[in-house]
């Protein structure tokens, strides 16, 4: 199994990405961080994972669980960055949330070309 990053969402602004990987015999969420808008925008473009200076949230018991963490908004292989799924729906609407609200675009580069 590829271990991946997935974005995930219960609710406006309660989003969080979330590594997903073996552990023992079944998938497991491995680490997990807040979404906020540095994050996804680098999850969105680089995808060279989170650094060590973002914020992790402590896994434990129910937790672990990948549907927890609710809605799959997209998820990206770890190594390569490759898209493994997406959602249209919880994808724009969350574009829309985190950056189209506020005037931002979640590519980095665009607006700042002359």
């Amino acid at each position: 199994m590829t271990e991946r990053i997935e974005w995930r969402t219960r609710d406006k602004g309660d989003d969080a990405l979330i590594l997903v990987g073996q552990s023992g015999d079944s998938e497991a969420v491995l680490k997990a961080w807040r979404a906020d808008t540095p994050l996804l925008t680098d999850f969105l473009n680089d995808l060279e994972g989170p650094d060590s200076s973002a914020a992790s949230i402590d896994v434990e018991g129910d937790r672990r669980n990948p549907q927890q963490w609710g809605t799959l908004v997209m998820s990206r292989a770890r190594d390569g960055g490759d898209v493994l799924a997406i959602d249209p729906e919880p994808y724009w609407d969350g574009i829309y949330y985190w950056f189209r609200a506020h005037g931002l675009d979640p590519h980095r580069w665009r607006g700042t070309r002359s």
